[in-house]
């Protein structure tokens, strides 16, 4: 009896943790091969789609995984909650994979579930109205009084003001006298928190990099028109909290706090700021995210700096110390081809402040009004790795939030060539991140199968 008993719970354990076979092979070959001279219109508008060694692409293998691997295996569904600008829910490339609160009834003007939100059907919206905001040190200098970074704030200040060549960086960004927030509360009273309101789609039609970042991790796959996002089983959470100028810390804090309260599994944030007077509060959501099992996937930046020596926040840690948790991943953004100029010029770097690298120039995606554009950004590179994790997370459910880091970083493919930062500088592409890797679906799935397998022969055999 003791011996049918292990049967069935061996082959009940194999079958609700979703097992993918063992018998493929890991995408092993380093990629400073020559690759192919240019890319294919067809191949353009889904390069970070493709393989590195098929398609001589540093793509991350996703329509191979699918392929091979995935097939027909339905996984489990994850709620992926996008910090960004506003979402076009209604995309219809995207309408069906957006997160619903079953919990709430839709225009009551009640919390039915008590959540301290009322209506709050996909998200929140803690900007109300804003499009454009103040830089947090534009405000601050503005208030006139003292604070801890001023002398820090006004030179930034100064040097971007220096810098500015477009009007609208000094007739909202640096100007100490435009008011663009609207909800009526004080960003730097994090107890103050009953502000916002629950639209969270974009304010106007050129608002588009919400919709954009969205539709690279879920815009549906395979419905016959329009592009493919990485994942699929997925449902998007929007939180409206990146105006055009800074986002604020206060938002970007609640923000994380209330997807990991209200059932996200991974935070994309697509965005970043040098100056960050509550970055402790960030750094204490971030950890509140760790304790509800929540992975936070971050874009570095787009200064081409060294994060080991620049900071840029959100971050998980103080001046290069310890991280506050291990639920947080930084990405930087890839060129296309592969060779000296694989990373992206413009992306951020760092042995000890960037985790990995992914996709992230003349990315096609969604953008407002069921319309598609192709951006490029680390803001690109961070969803399609939040998209890897979304479908590892899907297919093995039970993995936590520094499982699915660990598993990113690990089964990542490795680059052995030398990258141009500038210049004057250059340096081994496993020398600019802390893994030297570009993360990869295919392998993901291989490298969690694997472990998963060992896992329960340990435990039952």
């Amino acid at each position: 009896m003791k011996k049918i008993a292990l049967i069935v719970i061996l082959f009940l354990v194999s079958m609700s943790c979703q097992t993918l076979k063992l018998d493929y092979q890991y995408i092993t070959k380093h990629a400073d091969t020559t690759p192919s001279s240019s890319l294919s219109d067809f191949n353009k508008n889904k390069w970070q789609l493709l393989d590195p060694v098929d398609d001589s692409i540093p793509g991350m293998s996703v329509e191979k995984a699918y392929k091979e691997i995935i097939k027909n295996q339905k996984g489990e569904l994850v709620i992926v909650a996008v910090l960004d600008s506003g979402i076009d829910i209604d995309h219809d490339d995207l309408k069906e994979n957006i997160w619903k609160n079953i919990n709430e009834i839709p225009g009551n003007k009640i919390d039915d579930d008590n959540n301290g939100f009322i209506d709050d059907i996909y998200g929140w919206n803690y900007l109300g109205e804003a499009y454009f905001e103040q830089l947090e040190l534009t405000r601050l200098l503005g208030k006139g009084t003292d604070f801890p970074e001023k002398e820090e704030a006004q030179k930034d200040y100064d040097k971007r003001f220096a810098s500015a060549r477009s009007e609208n960086i000094k007739k909202y960004y640096l100007n100490f006298d435009f008011r663009g927030r609207t909800t009526g509360d004080d960003p730097d009273n994090f107890d103050d928190v009953n502000y916002g309101d629950n639209n969270v789609k974009h304010i106007r039609p050129d608002e588009s990099h919400g919709t954009h970042v969205a539709g690279i991790i879920a815009a549906s796959r395979n419905n016959g028109f329009g592009i493919d996002g990485v994942a699929n089983n997925v449902k998007i959470m929007s939180l409206r909290v990146v105006p055009y100028g800074d986002e604020y810390d206060k938002d970007v804090a609640l923000g994380i706090k209330y997807a990991a309260d209200n059932g996200a599994h991974i935070i994309n944030t697509s965005f970043g700021k040098g100056f960050s007077p509550h970055s402790d509060k960030v750094r204490e959501a971030i950890a509140y995210a760790a304790s509800k099992d929540v992975l936070i996937v971050n874009a570095a930046g787009n200064d081409n700096d060294d994060l080991d020596v620049v900071p840029v926040y959100p971050n998980d840690s103080y001046k290069n110390g310890p991280e506050v948790s291990d639920n947080f991943i930084s990405v930087g953004a890839l060129n296309p081809y592969f060779g000296k100029y694989l990373k992206a010029g413009f992306s951020n770097y760092g042995k000890i402040n960037v985790d990995v690298f992914a996709p992230g120039v003349n990315i096609r995606s969604l953008i407002p009004e069921n319309k598609y554009d192709s951006f490029s950004g680390t803001s690109m590179a961070s969803p399609g790795v939040a998209g890897v994790a979304a479908v590892l997370k899907s297919y093995f459910p039970k993995l936590k939030a520094n499982e699915l880091k660990k598993i990113l970083i690990e089964s990542g493919i490795e680059v052995n060539s030398e990258i141009r930062i500038n210049s004057e500088i250059e340096k081994e592409f496993g020398e600019i991140s802390k893994s030297g890797k570009i993360v990869n679906l295919y392998n993901a799935l291989i490298y969690t199968s694997k472990k998963q397998y060992k896992k329960w022969q340990k435990l039952f055999l």
